[in-house]
């Protein structure tokens, strides 16, 4: 018992199951494309359904219409190409998810790299991810972008580089979903709060700064086609307002014309703001985010993962969780889905995305557990034994002769 002990403690895990990992994401990933181009390739385009003549009527990239230019901007460039507009829209969809795979991988690598491998296993096997890649969804587009500026922003030994990097990013983030800059400025606001004097202030700045100014042209292309910085969004708001008030029934609708921000969030005046919130929260904990996560027994690595980052104090994943999950509360009560009450899914990718990152660091420490575990058992082991007596059987010999 003590001979298998010892071969299993020289064993390292870590190494094992970083190839098996590594093989099970490439191969998930694969599989999850191959089973959604073909079971999803004639499925009704729901937001991206007007992409293609968005795509075709527009001049340059900021002129996108009511879109945000970068999803419009890369179906352009491939049907100037010559490519098929149906076609190419879920294509580039799927190699944004495969895409979105990868980062998950390098962005993870701070929390070690079982917690990266498992983050991308994790995400790779998910059936909604593979489905809105067909479905070319916007969310993934700024997912990938949302990522790449949370990797670069506020690092302990960033550079400019980083912070230049992460402006970039943060700006196509915006530019592939504009509500993408509430969760940037979610993540500076609890960066800041956290670390204090600890954060690069200026750094910080610089970096929302130029996402601001890259964002900026889109606004004004907007305020100049539409006399309003904001109207794609805010027609997006009052399309929500109507669907919360008299469903879809079309003979209903009294209202139309944009609802600003501040409208929308005040429509059922001051005291249904925290209504609002709460019972979006309320939902989306108990039934959406649990339905986008799809696996419910993944759940205990996400508590282990969430104990784990208050023990090493890397709060930047909860920093993620509650930037990606905040845009979607004002919405997730709202019954836009008949069936079944609640919004899509597609709003809960940012968040599901946080989630399979905290049970990859819940994996990370149930492996590191199980190994101090099986460390200490051949330790008590090995001291239990009595140790050999090497003059022994010299003396016994001496005594015989």
């Amino acid at each position: 018992m003590s001979e298998l002990l010892l071969k299993l403690s020289a064993i390292d895990s870590r190494y094992i199951l970083r190839r098996v990992a590594v093989f099970l994401a490439l191969l998930a990933l694969t599989l999850n494309i191959s089973v959604s181009w073909k079971a999803y390739r004639n499925e009704p385009l729901r937001e991206a359904a007007s992409r293609s003549l968005l795509a075709s009527n527009s001049h340059f990239f900021y002129d996108s219409g009511l879109a945000e230019p970068l999803p419009v901007f890369a179906l352009k460039l491939a049907m100037a190409g010559g490519a098929d507009p149906d076609g190419a829209l879920r294509a580039e969809g799927l190699v944004v998810f495969a895409l979105l795979v990868f980062v998950t991988f390098f962005s993870l690598q701070r929390f070690g790299e079982i917690t990266a491998l498992m983050a991308a296993l994790l995400l790779a096997v998910n059936p909604y991810a593979g489905f809105y890649a067909m479905q070319g969804s916007s969310h993934l587009y700024a997912l990938v972008f949302l990522l790449l500026f949370w990797h670069n922003f506020d690092r302990p030994a960033g550079t400019s580089r980083n912070t230049l990097l992460a402006g970039l990013y943060g700006g196509l983030a915006c530019l592939s979903r504009l509500d993408a800059g509430l969760a940037l400025l979610v993540i500076a606001a609890l960066s800041w709060a956290v670390k204090r004097s600890a954060f690069g202030l200026k750094k910080a700045g610089l970096a929302l700064g130029l996402a601001l100014l890259l964002t900026l042209p889109y606004a004004v292309c907007q305020k100049v086609k539409y006399n309003d910085p904001l109207y794609a969004q805010e027609l997006s708001l009052r399309r929500w307002a109507n669907i919360e008030r008299y469903g879809y029934a079309q003979a209903a609708y009294t209202e139309t014309g944009p609802l600003g921000p501040a409208a929308f969030l005040l429509r059922n005046g001051a005291a249904g703001v925290p209504r609002m919130f709460l019972g979006g929260l309320g939902r989306a904990l108990s039934h959406e985010l649990p339905r986008s996560f799809y696996y419910s027994f993944l759940f205990v690595p996400v508590f282990l993962g969430i104990y784990a980052v208050f023990v090493l104090k890397k709060y930047e994943l909860l920093f993620f969780f509650a930037a990606a999950l905040l845009p979607a509360l004002p919405l997730a009560a709202i019954k836009q889905v008949p069936a079944t009450g609640g919004i899509e899914l597609r709003y809960y990718l940012w968040a599901m995305w946080a989630l399979c990152a905290l049970a990859g660091l819940g994996f990370q420490e149930i492996l590191e557990w199980a190994q101090a575990v099986l460390n200490a058992r051949f330790r008590v082991k090995h001291d239990a034994e009595p140790t050999p007596d090497k003059n022994k059987g010299r003396i016994l010999n001496e005594q015989k002769q």
